[in-house]
């Protein structure tokens, strides 16, 4: 099935933005461009909104013209092109005459065999990029094509369900039967939901590693002019004595930036190893959780949501880390999409963790818009949703119910009303029944 510019999730499309944007400042381009090949047409899909740049939105081009962006995805390898004047190759292609002599630019696999397009970065001046720009490049066309498999997966997943209940609806399948089809659809919620955890660390990442490999390039620079002073003879003390306050200061603008990249990673990593292997193990709920909110930084912070965590520092659990995750994670989401209403001003998520003689109360609470008394009494059933037309499979809470009641072996009970929020209490034996 082929991406059709209408089934690009708004939320890729504005991360696909911020992604090219923060490309033209860390470039220091005019034009960060992400191309669409049609038909018989290529299509600028985004455009960065950096000053100077020629490019607008949805803005077409006819293929077989010269384009550079047409050899990118003949050759579906990197294309350098430092001054086009200089080359006559391309010298007359049709970028020239809105004066961008410079290119840079990867091609976009919507999979393997199936050319999307490309994602560049366009210059009016000459422009020699060094190695390290080009790996950077190749990073990005990783975490773009990374976002295609999540939006194949999630366009697999919908199709899947509305087979699947249509065939139920027609043919009355067998209690055996759609037992089977809800595990394989709540494995599928489970990866989906693994996959946005991709997509939103891969957009928190950007910031610290772009300011990271600015800073270094300027650092690189400054060496360069003091060797320069130096080798003339013209190095003075007052020029030393700046570069070192320089280079304090920028040393440690780039440790910040990379400490923090670190920490996303180290953070996504525990928290993706747990919901892919979970085996039972100890940790500690409050760093754990800690980490998990983490992970859906950038959802919560699009959704103007704060959140607080109460639970003791030194409290250790043996369980398994991977479904407290899940469970937490599908929690999270379900605030998002259908508790808090738009433009709520004061959203808000607390988790609570508290232990008894005998067991772990966790406690999730939203101040939503609450549940009817109808909508809370299905909530945990299998297919039920109130966002089918947004694609909701209607087995995220399914998932949490059988998580807590079967591989956590404890209960799970909810208390809402409409305008009241919802709070969630799972009650856990500090020993679960699957071990």
């Amino acid at each position: 099935m082929s991406l059709q510019s209408d089934q690009i999730p708004p939320e890729f499309l504005q991360k696909w933005q911020d992604t090219i944007n923060v490309m033209a400042r860390i470039f220091d381009v005019p034009a960060g461009l992400m191309m669409r090949v049609l038909p018989e047409q290529i299509e600028v899909l985004l455009s960065s909104t950096s000053d100077g740049n020629p490019y607008e939105h949805a803005e077409k081009a006819a293929l077989d013209t010269g384009l550079y962006c047409e050899t990118v995805m003949a050759t579906r390898d990197l294309l350098h092109v430092p001054n086009a004047l200089d080359d006559p190759q391309w010298e007359h292609n049709p970028d020239v005459a809105l004066n961008m002599i410079s290119y840079l630019g990867v091609p976009l696999e919507w999979r393997p065999d199936e050319m999307f397009g490309t994602i560049c970065v366009l210059d009016s001046k000459t422009r020699h990029y060094p190695e390290k720009y080009m790996e950077l490049m190749w990073e990005l066309k990783k975490s773009i094509e990374a976002d295609f498999s999540v939006i194949r997966h999630n366009q697999d997943l919908v199709q899947a369900n509305l087979l699947l209940a249509q065939e139920v609806k027609e043919r009355q399948a067998t209690e055996l039967r759609l037992q089977a089809a809800q595990h394989d659809l709540a494995q599928a919620e489970k990866m989906a939901a693994l996959g946005g955890l991709v997509a939103g660390i891969a957009h928190e990442i950007n910031t610290p590693v772009g300011l990271g490999l600015t800073g270094s390039s300027h650092f690189k620079h400054m060496v360069e002019q003091l060797e320069t002073k130096f080798r003339a003879g013209q190095l003075e003390e007052p020029d030393f004595e700046q570069f070192l306050a320089d280079s304090k200061q920028l040393s440690h603008s780039i440790f910040i930036s990379l400490e923090k990249a670190a920490a996303l990673v180290k953070s996504f990593k525990l928290v993706a190893v747990d919901q892919t292997h979970d085996e039972m193990r100890n940790f500690q709920p409050l760093a754990y959780i800690q980490d998990l909110l983490l992970t859906h930084k950038q959802a919560l912070r699009q959704a103007g949501v704060a959140t607080a965590v109460d639970c003791q520092a030194d409290l250790v659990v043996t369980s398994y880390p991977g479904a407290w995750s899940q469970v937490l994670s599908n929690l999270i989401s379900n605030s998002l999409v259908h508790g808090f209403t738009p433009g709520q001003t004061d959203a808000r998520i607390h988790i609570a963790l508290a232990e008894t003689p005998g067991e772990w109360v966790l406690d999730y609470r939203d101040n939503g818009r609450g549940m009817s008394d109808e909508v809370a009494r299905k909530v945990f059933d299998p297919f039920f949703t109130t966002n089918r037309q947004g694609g909701g499979s209607g087995l995220g809470m399914h998932v949490v119910y059988n998580l807590v009641s079967q591989k956590l072996g404890g209960q799970i009970h909810l208390q809402t009303a409409l305008g009241q929020g919802a709070a969630f209490t799972c009650h856990l034996p500090k020993q679960p029944a699957s071990a």
